[in-house]
């Protein structure tokens, strides 16, 4: 028993003596300090590989318009289904693109780099593109000098849908 005192007394010694509190205090505020540097240093990288995918992106996009506008130039004629598919690749990327736009202006901000907000881009009206790429629509055709006049069947009332009999047998008298 006696060593189990003994072993005790010098734990409490150790645990409480004056600078063991303020090594303990120390490596506290020395972890937190590497944490927090650590997270800044993860946020600044998370940042980077945003903007790092925008040049990509914007690289990828350049290279694609200039082979596709190759590739139309070797072509004679197009095809209305290749401009319909055209117009929906841009209309996905303009979506992408406004979100992205705004994502990537707060990491270039984070990172310290100049950056512009991005600018909402105006849409074409619907109306004009498939006015555009339809043809024109035919005249109907003119209503003819022997029209007949309504007959009785045209302006005859409509029976009630009802399954009732009562209302049935109604519909059939008025007939």
């Amino acid at each position: 028993m006696e060593k189990i005192k003994s072993q005790a007394g010098k734990v409490s010694e150790l645990i409480f003596a004056a600078d063991t509190g303020a090594t303990y205090k120390k490596a506290i505020t020395l972890t937190w300090a590497i944490l927090r540097e650590t997270g800044v240093l993860l946020w600044l990288v998370i940042c980077l590989v945003f903007v790092g995918g925008e040049w990509f992106w914007q690289n990828s996009i350049s290279l694609g318009q200039s082979a596709r506008n190759w590739y139309e130039g070797l072509q004679t004629s197009s095809e209305a289904e290749s401009k319909s598919a055209t117009e929906i690749g841009q209309s996905a990327l303009s979506a992408v693109g406004t979100g992205a736009g705004t994502l990537l202006y707060q990491a270039k901000k984070q990172l310290g780099i100049d950056a512009e907000p991005p600018a909402p881009k105006p849409q074409k009206p619907k109306a004009e593109t498939h006015q555009a790429k339809s043809p024109a629509p035919e005249p109907p055709p003119a209503p003819s000098s022997t029209a007949v006049p309504d007959s009785p069947s045209t302006t005859e009332s409509v029976a009630p849908t009802s399954s009732s009999p009562s209302l049935e047998a109604e519909a059939s008298e008025d007939a």
